[in-house]
This record gives C-alpha cells, structure tokens and sequence, in this order.
C-alpha cells in the first residue's frame, strides 16, 4: 500500500474500503472520434474531500459541472487524473460513476490520464478501477489524433516509478513526439499530464523533471501548441514562447490558494483571477489555422470565462 504526500489515512478504514475492485456501471467508450471539426471538452481533479480532510473545502458541485461539461455537446471528454480521491476505494468509485452517469448515458468518449490519486491504496485494485471504465489505460501513457489534433497522454507520477519505466516513457515520448511532427495530418499537437510543468500553487509545486526532460522536447517541436495538466485545483494560464500551459484543476477537488503577489509567484499567469479560481471546465475547438481555448466556469460562480486563440497551426498536407 502507498501513501501519498503528506495525507496520512488511517490503514484501518483503507484496508476496509479497498479490498476488491469496484465494477463499473458500465464502461466508457474510448472510440477516436473520426468527424472533424470537433469540441473537446476537459476536466480534472474531480476527486471529493476525504472525510479526514476536515480542514479543506468540502464540496458538492462535481454532478452538477458534469452536467454542463454535457450541456456543451463536446465530442470527446478528456479527463486530468484525480477521477477519485482514493484510486482503490470502491466507494470512491461509486461516487465518480454517479456523478459521470450523463457522460454515460451521451456516449461521450472519454480519455483519461492517472493522477496521484489513482496510485493510493492497493496499487493491483486501484489499477483494475481505472483499466475496468477505460480500455485505452491498459497503458498508462498513450497518444492519439483527433481533428488533426496529436494528443501526448503521460503518467507524470515519477515518485511512483522505477527509474526504468520513467527512462521507458521518456524514450517513447521523444518517438512519439518526432512521428507527431513528421505526421502531414497532425497540425498541431498538445500534451496532457496530471502534474504541471508550471503552477503558482500554494500547496503543489512545478515538477522539475516535467521541466528538465519533457519541456524542452516539446518546445522543440514546431507543432507545439499546448500543454494541459491538472493537480493544482485552480485555473492557470501561462505561455512560454509559442506553447500555451494550461493548469484545470477545477473540476470538484478542493480548491487551492495561488501566489499572486510578485515576491511570492513563480510564474506571470494571464488569467486575471482570484487566489482562489473557479470549478470550471475547458473546451478545445480547432477554427480553420488556430485552437479555440475556452476556460467555463461553473454557473453562478463570479469569475469571467476567458478564451483565447493559439496559432497558426502548421497546414496539412493534402
């Protein structure tokens, strides 16, 4: 059993809560949408407050955005890891299946990616919850193309590596990346990963080996546009050169304060927010050249929306 962080749970009521896998309802469908132009919807961190948390933000709203992430009609979901707050409870499971039954009943296509959480408890049963919803999480990194779009899925939880299998995901991240960029059909490509390269959060920090190793692979690629993780339960713009990185974090975790003061952030955000951000979710539309970027915040929340654009985009050869 593993313990992450600084959350100590009590061995008792883990043990009790995570003895077997928890089926699913019924699983996700993971078929690439092949239509174009697509709406793709993004979530993450829907993890709910442990009940030994007492002293975060209890929250109740994780139905009530899915609900609008469906309202939007996207054509894919993609989810940012932390679906659960324990990756082997079954009742944590339950309560994201509730919660997900309009992404369900939709059809909506749905991509995830694992979190820190999916690794607490039993590693064999936490793995079985994720593999059980998700065919695509047989492996836990993958990439795909969508509306011309090179998706790059990574398992950014190094501590929880040996370091073979982070040299093995290195390896195949740089290939991935070079037959992205050599592909004529792919106009861009965006990376996802559950921890953030970049983030001005008061409780996680950057991950360094993000920015040693895998940064600079991606912003060598002309096609780069975009780089999306979670983790940090905020909303966070940044842009380095051409390559846009994007923290949404606020899909129902409790929310963590930011560093805006200038002796204290380590980063200029664009977004013009609170310390605290908004529950939100992003969407991804692919306009002609450029991506469409839109950050939604949940209804009845004061926090703007922002949109923005990236591009151009590299053409597609015909």
């Amino acid at each position: 059993m593993r313990l992450i962080g600084p959350i100590l749970l009590a061995s008792v009521l883990l043990l009790a809560n995570c003895a077997s896998p928890q089926p699913p309802l019924r699983r996700f469908t993971t078929s690439i949408p092949q239509r174009s132009p697509l709406t793709i919807a993004v979530i993450g961190d829907q993890q709910r407050t442990s009940e030994m948390e007492v002293w975060r933000e209890q929250n109740t709203i994780h139905a009530d955005l899915i609900r609008e992430v469906v309202q939007s009609r996207p054509d894919a979901l993609i989810l940012l890891g932390d679906q659960v707050f324990t990756g082997s409870s079954s009742e944590d499971w339950r309560f994201f299946d509730r919660i997900m039954v309009p992404v369900l009943k939709a059809r909506i296509p749905t991509f995830p990616i694992f979190g820190n959480h999916e690794y607490i408890g039993v590693d064999e049963v936490a793995y079985s919850n994720m593999a059980s919803r998700f065919r695509i999480t047989r492996s836990t990194w993958y990439s795909m193309i969508m509306d011309s779009i090179g998706f790059v899925m990574l398992n950014t939880n190094f501590d929880e590596f040996s370091r073979d299998t982070a040299v093995k995901q290195l390896r195949w991240f740089k290939t991935h990346m070079r037959q992205l960029t050599e592909n004529p059909a792919v106009r861009c490509i965006v990376v996802c990963g559950h921890h953030p390269p970049f983030t001005n959060s008061a409780i996680v920090p950057d991950e360094h080996i993000l920015q040693q190793y895998f940064v600079p692979l991606f912003e060598r690629s002309p096609k780069s546009r975009l780089w999306l993780s979670g983790h940090s339960h905020a909303y966070e713009h940044f842009r380095h050169r051409t390559v846009h990185y994007v923290v949404s974090g606020g899909g129902g975790g409790p929310r963590h304060l930011l560093y805006l003061e200038k002796n204290l952030r380590r980063h200029d955000d664009l977004y013009p927010g609170p310390m605290i951000r908004p529950f939100h979710f992003l969407t991804i539309q692919r306009d002609q050249s450029e991506l469409c970027v839109t950050m939604t915040p949940l209804s009845g929340q004061e926090s703007p929306q922002e949109s923005f654009m990236i591009g151009p985009l590299v053409d597609a050869e015909r």
